[in-house]
């Protein structure tokens, strides 16, 4: 592997941005000048250029759709009432990227270890380009799960099932175990080499689903429950289970999961590094950390921790892991090796 200062995010919601509007190809400044959507969705922190003028090199892009009953969590948005309507929606995400990878030579959609690997070679060369792999936030747009391989063909290669609950399994605020359907869905997962993503997923679903599948786990995007206590957050059983997989757990940063509500504050770095050494305490080691920053998943730039402003300034985290510790070594870990390692197991399964 490339000892390359770059980051990877396993968890940026840029082609459900592009549904409702967002030009992926504005920088922010000049976005926020010309479009006043912070009041419903935040103050933008995600575009193609602001990516490629950051340390930012590998991304995991979702596909995410909005149920038709959750519109007052997010805002006025595109949303669904079926399977159908979040099939469609789903699908013009994912030839979103698509066209993305095929119109911008410094785009490059990762589908396999060759292309993993051949992106790895040019950025280490000085190249400045951006790699996406797809994963899909939530199942709904499944329509059976028989259905999974054209995803696959397009793509796809890591489902989260749940965001609220659906009928594969329970999800955040909405409690439930893996379905039947989940059960299958999951097995169909299995065969096609899908990586698992549990975040989202109610806890009962979480240990289904750990029961019913054993390829590569992951959480993209999940901070400690013992820190901020909602069902959103892992549990420390729930990290000593991924812990069991290899899995990483990808460390958001966003304030409301970073400081409990009640203590009614915004998050600092420190908040940032507290969750983060958490993890790294029950596991032992530093491998199992990573950026899942969530951004523009609902909200902006107001509510991610002090000092941060945007994604230059993700190199701030890792300076402050440092005043705590950490090592270089532990700091490259959290930038990009351990998602590095964890992908690349799972891109073995593709041609």
């Amino acid at each position: 592997m490339p000892d390359i200062p770059f980051i990877i995010d396993s968890h940026q919601d840029i082609g459900w941005n592009a549904s409702f509007g967002r030009d992926f190809f504005e920088e922010i400044k000049s976005s926020r000048e010309r479009v006043n959507d912070a009041a419903i969705y935040g103050e933008r922190l995600v575009s193609l250029p602001d990516l490629l003028a950051s340390p930012v090199r590998l991304v995991i892009g979702t596909i995410f759709t909005l149920p038709e009953r959750a519109i007052s969590i997010v805002g006025e948005s595109l949303s669904f009432s079926n399977a159908e309507e979040a099939h469609a929606q789903g699908m013009w995400q994912v030839d979103f990227y698509n066209r993305v990878a095929r119109e911008q030579p410094q785009v490059k959609l990762i589908r396999n270890l060759i292309d993993l690997h051949t992106h790895l070679k040019e950025i280490k060369d000085g190249a400045q380009k951006l790699g996406i792999m797809l994963s899909l936030e939530g199942a709904d747009p499944i329509r059976r799960p028989d259905e999974l391989q054209q995803w696959v063909d397009k793509g796809l290669r890591l489902i989260g099932p749940a965001w609220k609950s659906n009928r594969y399994c329970g999800g955040t605020g909405e409690p439930g175990q893996l379905t039947p359907l989940g059960v299958e869905l999951l097995s169909e997962m299995q065969r096609l080499g899908v990586i698992l993503d549990i975040s989202h997923m109610a806890e009962e679903s979480f240990y289904n689903a750990l029961d019913v599948y054993s390829g590569v786990t992951i959480a993209s995007h999940a901070n400690c429950r013992s820190i901020v206590n909602t069902d959103r957050q892992l549990s420390d059983d729930m990290i000593r289970r991924l812990l069991e997989r290899d899995a990483v757990i990808g460390v958001v940063l966003y304030d409301r999961f970073l400081v409990a509500k009640e203590e009614g504050r915004k998050a600092t770095l420190e908040d940032v590094v507290r969750h983060i050494s958490h993890i790294c305490e029950l596991a032992g080691h530093t491998r199992a950390i990573g950026f899942g920053t969530d951004w523009d998943g609902g909200f902006g730039a107001e509510s991610i921790p002090e000092p941060l402003k945007g994604l230059n300034d993700l190199p701030l985290v890792g300076e402050a892991l440092l005043k705590h510790g950490f090592s270089d070594e532990d700091i490259r870990n959290f930038y990009h090796a351990n998602w590095l390692r964890v992908l690349e197991k799972g891109l073995a399964h593709f041609d």
